[in-house]
């Protein structure tokens, strides 16, 4: 072998070297990608994305634009600088719908002039991609201007192209788990509400429980993934009297003691009807502990920090609706009266934080308690 081939063999090598690392690296990539996007709702993965593309490529202003496939508009789903949350665009001759159109990324080195510029974004350099899941497109991921002030090169582009694909497949996922979770959640809650209309005690108890119950969280600063799980919880917490007899929760007087026993079992009931669905876990924990005590004296002796903080907060937004709704065997009890006894039960039946925030809630809300009568929690 001469000289000659001996270098040209020699640069095959190390060009093949380079192009076996960038696919090495692209494949971590993706690998760290996936890790991090497992197990976030669809706003957790347009955040992580503009995140990555800010930390990565020092974007000024970023925008995830989702396709409302009914108005056929792009619309802003999440976004980061100088971009204004409500922007939208309707469908036209611009690179967000070239984009679309083409599958293909796009830049714009001088979007100030160019003919296809957004009148609604100030920028001198411009980055669009794609978003396409498998089924469906998304919408488009938007990038502009570098801090550096230096244009998006065909690196920048391959590179947010690769994070972009990866998230747009994660979003999908998302929309369809979030689609298929809230049709679960309406048919359940149907059944619910057949169960609260067949009792003269039991009409809007569940969404007024509900409503107490996130104002309660807003105030005890639970974030947005932990809001939603405990909206689901409130919601659906009394399913488990869907298997109690309807003459104990009709009776009119007070129940004895196996009726007690009876209807205490619905949280536990409850959590069984729900137990296949895996990605509810915490909204079953939820429902299973939400009648446990603080001070380790409920039906599964846990306490304190080791019941749910979910449950917590479920167990006084479910106590506060009870008390100050009328029962077949007494009459609701004004709103002093309540907050008398959660706070007498603070440190034994419920958590004292979480009575705090209660009180907080009642203090700063004109509230007005609905007349009709109520259930037995």
């Amino acid at each position: 072998m001469n000289n000659l081939e001996a270098n040209r063999v020699k640069e095959d090598l190390k060009a093949a070297i380079t192009e076996l690392s960038d696919t090495y690296e692209e494949l971590s990539l993706l690998y760290r990608l996936s890790e991090e996007f497992t197990g976030l709702g669809v706003d957790g993965i347009c955040r992580l994305l503009l995140k990555k593309a800010v930390s990565l490529l020092g974007i000024r202003t970023g925008a995830v634009l989702f396709l409302d496939p009914d108005s056929g508009r792009l619309y802003t789903r999440a976004s980061t600088g100088e971009w204004e949350r409500g922007t939208s665009f309707a469908k036209g001759d611009n690179i967000l719908w070239r984009a679309i159109h083409s599958n293909k990324a796009i830049t714009l080195c001088d979007h100030g002039t160019h003919r296809e510029r957004l009148d609604q974004i100030r920028c001198n350099s411009l980055l669009v991609i794609p978003l396409k899941g498998k089924k469906q497109t998304i919408g488009v991921f938007v990038a502009a201007d570098k801090a550096d002030g230096r244009e998006f090169y065909s690196g920048d582009m391959k590179l947010l192209t690769t994070i972009s694909s990866q998230a747009a497949l994660f979003i999908e996922n998302a929309l369809l788990t979030r689609e298929m979770q809230d049709f679960l959640i309406e048919t359940i809650r149907s059944f619910v509400k057949a169960l609260e209309a067949s009792s003269l005690w039991t009409a809007g108890h569940t969404e007024r429980v509900t409503r107490y119950a996130l104002s309660i969280a807003e105030l005890l600063r639970l974030d947005a993934g932990e809001i939603e799980k405990l909206r689901i919880s409130s919601l659906l917490h009394d399913i488990g009297k869907i298997a109690t007899p309807k003459e104990i929760l009709n009776k009119k007087g007070r129940l004895n003691k196996p009726e007690w026993s009876e209807i205490r079992r619905h949280p536990i009931v409850g959590a069984e009807i729900l137990s296949g669905l895996s990605s509810f876990r915490e909204v079953i924990e939820c429902i299973r502990y939400h009648h446990e005590h603080y001070d380790g004296t409920g039906i599964h002796g846990l306490s304190g920090g080791d019941i749910p903080l979910m449950a917590r907060i479920l167990a006084v937004a479910d106590a506060f609706d009870a008390m100050t709704s009328d029962r077949p065997y007494r009459k609701k009890k004004t709103i002093d009266e309540t907050v008398r006894e959660i706070k007498d039960c603070a440190g034994r039946q419920f958590d004292p934080a979480v009575v705090q925030a209660c009180i907080e809630w009642i203090g700063s809300t004109h509230h007005v308690v609905s007349p009709e009568p109520e259930s037995r929690s």
